[in-house]
C-alpha cells in the first residue's frame, strides 16, 4: 500500500467499496512526510491489525512547516512519532537506499535529482534541524514505488514527485534495469511554470513513456499540456480509479 491519505476513514471507506481488504496488507510505503499523505498511517495499521513493516526515507519523521506570506502551518508533516507507529504494530523499516518490498515492487528510496532544473518549487517549506535551527526543507524524502511488469516494462507510482517526476522516472529505470512504461500519481506541477510542464513534459516522452495517468497535485494546465502530448494514452486519475496492466496492454 503506498501513501495512507490524510484520513484512515475516507481509506477504509474506499477500501470497503472497491472489495479491498486491508487486512491483506503486507506492507506500507509512504512517499513522503506530508500530512495528506501520511495522516492516516495509525488508524489504517489498526484496521489491517498485527504486525506490518513501514517503509519511509529516514526524513519521513522530521518537522514539516510552511510558511509563505499570510499562509502560516506550523505542523504539515506526519501526524505520528516512531512510538506511536510502534504502540499499533508498524514496523518503521526507514532507509535512504531503493529496496524490494514485495516480489517485483521496489521502494525507490532517496531520489537522485539529476535534473535539479526540473525539481518543483519547493518554496515555504520549512524544517528544524538537529540543533534547533529552522532552515529550508528540501523534502529529501519525496519518492516512490516501481512495479516491474514482465513483457511490458516498469510502472512508476508517485505521491507528489517534489523530486521532480523525470528524476523518479530515471531512477526507477535505473533500480529495475527496465524502460519505464507509465506513470501514475501526482507531479507537482500546479503552480509550475509553462516551461517547467513543457521540459517536464518532453522528458516523460524522451525517456520512452507511454502512459501518463496524473491527478493529485498535477494541476489543470499540466493535465492539458499532458493530454495534448499523450493524447488517450493519458489519463486523470481520482478516488476508485483503477488501472490493470499487464504485458502489452493496459486495462482501465
Amino acid at each position: 500500500m503506498l501513501d495512507t491519505a490524510q484520513l484512515a476513514d475516507a481509506v477504509v471507506h474506499n477500501a470497503r467499496a472497491l472489495g479491498v481488504d486491508l487486512g491483506k496488507v503486507e506492507a506500507v510505503v509512504l512517499s513522503h512526510n506530508h500530512y495528506d499523505h501520511t495522516g492516516g498511517t495509525i488508524g489504517i495499521l489498526k484496521e489491517i491489525g498485527g504486525r506490518v513493516p513501514v517503509v519511509a526515507h529516514p526524513d519521513v519523521l522530521k518537522p514539516s512547516i510552511y510558511i509563505k506570506g499570510t499562509n502560516v502551518r506550523l505542523d504539515i508533516g506526519a501526524p505520528f512519532t516512531r512510538n506511536e507507529l510502534l504502540a499499533v504494530g508498524g514496523i518503521p523499516l526507514l532507509v535512504r537506499s531503493s529496496m524490494e518490498v514485495a516480489p517485483g515492487v521496489y521502494f525507490l528510496g532517496e531520489i537522485k535529482r539529476v535534473h535539479p532544473e526540473l525539481v518543483p518549487s519547493l518554496e515555504g517549506n520549512y524544517t528544524i534541524t538537529d540543533t534547533g535551527e529552522v532552515v529550508e526543507h528540501p523534502l529529501l524524502d519525496d519518492t516512490g514505488i516501481a512495479v516491474a511488469v514482465e513483457g511490458l516494462g516498469a510502472v512508476v507510482i508517485t505521491g507528489c514527485g517534489h523530486s521532480g517526476i523525470v528524476n523518479v522516472v530515471e531512477q526507477a529505470s535505473r533500480i529495475t534495469g527496465m524502460n519505464v512504461y507509465a506513470v501514475l500519481g501526482g507531479f507537482h506541477l500546479v503552480s509550475a511554470s509553462r516551461t517547467l510542464i513543457e521540459n517536464t513534459v518532453d522528458n516523460l516522452r524522451r525517456l520512452g513513456v507511454e502512459e501518463v495517468h496524473a491527478g493529485h497535485c498535477t494541476g489543470f494546465v499540466a493535465e492539458y499540456m499532458l493530454m495534448e502530448k499523450f493524447g488517450d494514452r493519458f489519463r486523470r486519475i481520482h478516488s476508485g480509479y483503477e488501472a490493470t496492466f499487464t504485458a502489452g496492454k493496459f486495462v482501465q
